[in-house]
């Protein structure tokens, strides 16, 4: 019998000639650079921006299967461009993808790592192999995961505004009018007005599930002696409350803490997040695919469930395309259940280049059985946002 690519209809249980082995090759590797529309000008710890930079991934099989990733660019947040990500895949990693079995993931993952750094890009390659996994074999990304029926998923909504009054309003206009279950609320002003807008929101919202980001704005006098009170209106976590000089001062202001202190930039690797374990220096952590993919992130959750820590998927700014990997990775494991996903930039967003079903429905996201992550490139949108 002639050789049958993995994807085909060949039962493995009554066929002696079931092919274990993949024949199908990476034809192209292509990145497309995107400014993609905000509804309104967002402000963030940093910086104020009323459009994003994006780089798509599109990996094509020799048999014209795609495979697609997506990943927000942002200079003041992680030191890269769209023009800098898609420099490193046409350079960098395109030459080590073509031609290559793309069912050898984790030989491929060992293969891009002869390149140092540039973990946007790797954790594009791995979200798209993952999607090409799927469409091979016909199945959705969180069955390939072990996943059971996806139930909707709860999504957080973040407030970003320059006031206490703009991020209590938005926080309970996004509850009414959209259905968020949780909320995270950014506290910069690094005194009681923070603690009073916790307040606020609690009392409007007694249900939803709360926490609150410093982006390391407070001191560590500051989070002991204002930022702590958060404890008095059921905030789930602090994340990343202060800059602090070494992990032994991060350490203490965990045990400090009453509330469990929930790592974001200080967990960019599996590496970093097991330093943190070890050091009982976090207790919870935001795990984000965008810099350390599916394959990574897997691994981040399970040290952590081993460890007994909460797992968050935090926020990549992603948009419909980059939604759908969340809500299959949040629907396969089991750890991730309690926490609400902050997946919500796609309402941010003024319009994407998403082509497929996308059930958001009263503040929750139910993955689909579609091949892979479920999602598909609007041409048309790609062309007219590229840059």
């Amino acid at each position: 019998m002639n050789e049958t690519r993995a994807h085909t209809s060949i039962d493995p249980k009554t066929s002696t000639d079931f092919k274990l082995s993949s024949d199908l090759k990476i034809a192209k590797v292509e990145a497309f650079r995107l400014k993609l529309p905000y509804k309104k000008p967002i402000s963030f710890a940093s910086l104020t921006e009323s459009a994003g930079q994006y780089v798509i991934l599109r990996i094509t099989l020799d048999d014209g299967t795609l495979g697609i990733a997506e990943a927000v660019c942002r200079p003041g947040h992680s030191g890269e461009d769209a023009v800098t990500v898609a420099y490193q895949l046409e350079n960098f990693f395109k030459p080590l993808l073509e031609g290559a079995d793309p069912l050898g993931h984790l030989a491929l993952l060992a293969l891009i790592e002869k390149v140092r750094a540039c973990r946007a890009a790797k954790g594009l390659i791995d979200i798209a192999l993952w999607d090409l996994r799927g469409k091979v074999f016909g199945q959705p990304v969180w069955r390939l995961l072990g996943g059971g029926k996806p139930k909707p998923v709860p999504l957080t909504w973040i407030a970003h505004g320059n006031t206490r009054e703009a991020m209590v309003e938005e926080s309970k206009r996004m509850a009414a009018d959209r259905g968020y279950r949780g909320m995270k609320l950014k506290t910069w002003k690094r005194s009681m007005e923070d603690i009073e807008m916790v307040a606020e929101v609690r009392k409007a919202l007694p249900k939803a599930v709360i926490y609150v980001d410093g982006n390391g704005k407070y001191t560590e006098g500051e989070a002991r002696t204002i930022l702590v009170n958060v404890k008095d209106y059921n905030v789930s976590f602090v994340e990343e409350p202060c800059r602090f000089v070494d992990i032994t001062r991060q350490a203490a202001m965990a045990a400090f803490l009453p509330v469990a202190l929930l790592g974001d930039q200080c967990c960019q690797s599996l590496e970093e997040v097991n330093a943190h374990v070890r050091a009982a220096s976090v207790g919870a952590v935001s795990v984000k695919p965008r810099r350390t993919g599916l394959t990574e992130s897997l691994k981040i959750i399970a040290l952590c469930e081993a460890a007994g820590l909460p797992v968050v998927i935090g926020t990549d700014s992603e948009s419909r395309i980059g939604a759908l990997v969340r809500m299959h990775l949040r629907s396969a494991i089991p750890h991730l259940e309690p926490w609400p996903t902050e997946t919500h930039f796609f309402d941010k967003l003024g319009d994407d280049t998403f082509a497929g079903e996308f059930n958001f429905v009263d503040g929750t996201i139910t993955p689909t059985d579609a091949p892979g992550f479920g999602a598909t490139l609007d041409q048309r949108k790609l062309e007219l946002y590229s840059f």
